[in-house]
């Protein structure tokens, strides 16, 4: 495919997200009722849009696979872990990457097999806001009475006051295998845009290089979104596939 100005696969957004699990005194039951059912957008306007990572906290489901592949620890620890499931919560940090320059996203490409590849750099910037969203995160499940707060990363135990906590927090060493770093939201690799320099289609989905070829899906986003895309896709879906078909039947 042309790609002149080498912008396929370039700034590809993933949402890095962190988590933070507690212990209650009661029975939380993650496993059961509505998947997904509170969030907070606070933490993503409370600093300018260009500012210091902004983060989407959400509180996800939690059944046995999920808890069981994220937890740290092995044998005799993690089940002692697991065995406390019907009391345990998580809260997840979904970090809004894109919109800063120390914030560029990641590539994607084509190995020689024909398989792809994904290099996403976490920088400097994102580590700061992983661990602001981390502070954040004990903070909440502290007030709602938690027994114990365990960040999920490699050198955490789980932690029984909020000052414990945040002592441990500002002193863990951010970085790859240790902190536990999840995704779920792909966007951006083919972002739109004016400028052919700058962008892979225009703001219809039509490729600013190859006669009647469209993209419609996420990866058209220049930035990640701060918020789960699923909605934002339906809807640029939806338009840019009106505009195609009345500029391929008339109105």
């Amino acid at each position: 495919m042309p790609d002149p100005y080498g912008r396929v696969g370039k700034r590809t957004f993933l949402h890095p997200t962190l988590i933070s699990a507690a212990m209650m005194p009661y029975e939380v039951r993650g496993y059961a009722g509505a998947p997904q059912s509170v969030y907070s957008d606070h933490f993503l306007t409370v600093d300018p849009i260009d500012g210091p990572a902004g983060y989407k906290l959400e509180v996800p489901p939690l059944h046995p696979i999920l808890m069981a592949t994220n937890v740290p620890g092995f044998g005799a620890a993690h089940e002692a872990i697991m065995q406390q499931m019907p009391s345990a919560n998580t809260i997840i940090a979904l970090l809004r990457d894109g919109f800063n320059d120390q914030s560029q996203g990641g590539t994607v490409e084509l190995k020689s097999d024909g398989t792809p590849l994904l290099d996403y750099p976490i920088t400097d910037f994102l580590w700061d806001g992983a661990r602001r969203a981390f502070q954040t995160m004990a903070e909440i499940q502290f007030a709602a009475d938690a027994k114990t707060v365990y960040p999920l990363h490699e050198n955490a135990v789980p932690y029984p006051s909020l000052a414990q906590a945040r002592s441990a927090i500002a002193a863990l060493p951010m970085g790859i295998l240790q902190t536990r770093v999840a995704s779920a939201h792909v966007m951006g690799g083919c972002g739109m845009g004016a400028d052919p320099k700058t962008s892979v289609v225009d703001g219809s989905g039509s490729h600013h290089h190859v006669e009647n070829l469209s993209v419609f899906d996420g990866s058209v986003f220049p930035t990640s979104l701060g918020a789960n895309p699923q909605l934002s896709i339906y809807a640029v879906v939806a338009r840019n596939a009106t505009r195609l078909v009345r500029s391929l039947t008339g109105p």
